[in-house]
């Protein structure tokens, strides 16, 4: 049975802390950067008139070396390997973090002003660098824009400042109000709400509830020249583009998204995992379009091995994802 069930997620170690951008393991053990950055070239340098408006603007402001690269590090390889070698990727910025949304909008505005780059930040649980600021100029740190607005039971309907991280989001969703959100990405515990929707997100369960753009029903961003600007609030036959899909998966090059209107399920009182070996991965593929085609929901839950025999097509028998006996592949039907 399941109700209201609290969220646990494997992310949980001693360096885990809850609400806040997870350091990788090997931070702990970097040596000391001293030698020249890995991925910047002639980095654009803050003025300190911009840094004395910034520091007026915003809720704080970090410039120490050591500082600048501990909030801007990422997941990527590109980051981490020069960074154990004594080349922090991008060391020269300066990080600015906004507590909501008319900082955010007034950082915008000042960094237009100067002409500074701009680059926008939160839970950094990307694994490509696209959130490094490689030409310098200024980081901005959502991650304090971190609250629930309002939840609309009769729409189910929840309004959520972007740098919400998912798993806080999950957590309250279910233990307050009996719902989820259905979105769960490899990165759910290190990545925030707005994170999902600029990088246009999908999940382990984006079969059965879709992925991030299916689920945002509104959206609020600050644009490039500091105004701001609500998408969403028209009815969904109204003539026109669907100007949401814009700013979801624009990956922060067209503006800074600081609040999102999401719709959510209810949980279920009842769910029920059933895992089927295949001989074969196309056996598999088989298998899922009938279920499909009879109205559940498959999920691969990405286990292999090689380490013993699949079972063969005659002997489908279900099989959970830590028998040693289990095929390439595992489907999951709630």
């Amino acid at each position: 049975m399941i109700s209201r069930q609290t969220i646990t997620h494997p992310f949980n170690r001693g360096d885990y802390v809850v609400g806040a951008p997870t350091p990788p393991r090997w931070a702990a053990d970097c040596p000391p950067g001293a030698g020249a950055a890995a991925l910047q070239d002639a980095p654009v340098q803050v003025p300190e008139a911009a840094l004395a408006e910034l520091r007026e603007a915003a809720a704080a402001v970090h410039t120490e070396r050591d500082e600048v690269v501990r909030r801007t590090r990422d997941w990527w390889a590109g980051t981490s390997i020069p960074e154990t070698d004594g080349r922090p990727a991008t060391p020269d910025a300066v990080v600015v973090e906004a507590a909501d949304e008319e900082q955010v909008a007034a950082v915008v505005r000042i960094c237009r002003a100067h002409g500074l780059p701009l680059t926008v930040s939160a839970g950094r649980s990307n694994v490509l660098g696209a959130a490094l600021p490689v030409f310098g100029g200024v980081v901005l740190d959502v991650c304090r824009l971190d609250r629930i607005l309002s939840f609309d039971a009769e729409s189910m309907i929840v309004e959520v400042q972007a740098g919400m991280f998912g798993d806080l989001l999950e957590k309250r969703l279910q233990e307050e109000y009996g719902v989820t959100t259905g979105h769960w990405p490899s990165a759910f515990a290190i990545s925030t709400v707005g994170g999902w929707a600029a990088c246009r997100g999908a999940g382990q369960l984006s079969t059965r509830y879709g992925k991030i753009e299916d689920m945002v029903v509104g959206l609020d961003a600050v644009l490039a020249d500091g105004s701001t600007a609500s998408y969403g609030t028209y009815p969904r036959a109204a003539v026109g583009p669907d100007l949401r899909q814009l700013l979801i998966g624009s990956e922060g090059t067209l503006g800074v998204i600081t609040r999102l209107r999401l719709r959510v399920h209810r949980l279920p009182e009842y769910a029920k995992g059933l895992a089927y070996g295949f001989a074969t991965f196309a056996e598999g593929l088989d298998a899922c379009r009938e279920i499909l085609q009879r109205g559940a929901t498959p999920r691969c839950c990405g286990c292999t091995t090689r380490t013993r025999a699949a079972p063969t097509s005659a002997s489908r028998t279900p099989t959970c994802c830590s028998s040693p006996t289990r095929a390439t592949r595992c489907w999951w039907t709630p």
